[in-house]
C-alpha cells in the first residue's frame, strides 16, 4: 500500500473523473473485491478500515480528507448503488457507468487497493 509521508493517500477527484484510471485503477480491482463489497453487511465490514483510519487519510498533496460517516455515505439502500458501481457494459472490460458519487468510489479505491495491497 502506497503511504504519503504523513499518512495514507486516498484518490483526487481528478484520478475519479479519468475514466482510464476510473476503470484500471478503481473499477477493475472492485470487481476482484466484489464478495466482501457486495452485500450490506460485507460491506460495512470492509469499510470499517475507512473508519479506522479516520484522521490519516490525505489527499497527494497532503490536505486531509475527511469523510462522511460510512452508514452515512452507504446507507442500506446502497446495496443498488454497488451493484450499478460493479455492472459491466456489453463488452464486460469496462463499467456500465461511471459514478458521479465520488466520495463513494473514494471509499471503494481506498478498501479496495489495501485489501488487495495494490499500489
Amino acid at each position: 500500500m502506497e503511504r504519503a509521508t504523513i499518512g495514507v493517500w486516498v484518490v483526487s477527484d481528478w484520478q475519479i473523473a479519468n475514466r482510464r484510471l476510473y476503470r484500471e485503477r478503481i473499477w477493475t480491482p472492485a470487481r476482484q473485491l466484489h464478495p466482501e463489497i457486495g452485500s450490506y453487511a460485507g460491506r460495512l465490514k470492509v469499510l470499517e478500515l475507512v473508519d479506522e483510519l479516520d484522521g490519516q487519510l490525505y489527499f497527494t498533496d497532503k490536505r486531509p480528507w475527511r469523510h462522511a460517516e460510512i452508514g452515512d455515505l452507504f446507507p442500506d439502500d446502497a446495496t443498488k448503488w454497488i451493484a450499478n458501481f460493479l455492472a459491466a457494459d456489453a463488452s464486460g472490460d469496462a463499467p456500465r457507468a461511471y459514478s458521479p458519487m465520488f466520495e463513494r468510489v473514494r471509499c471503494i479505491e481506498l478498501v479496495t487497493r489495501i485489501n488487495l495491497n495494490l499500489e
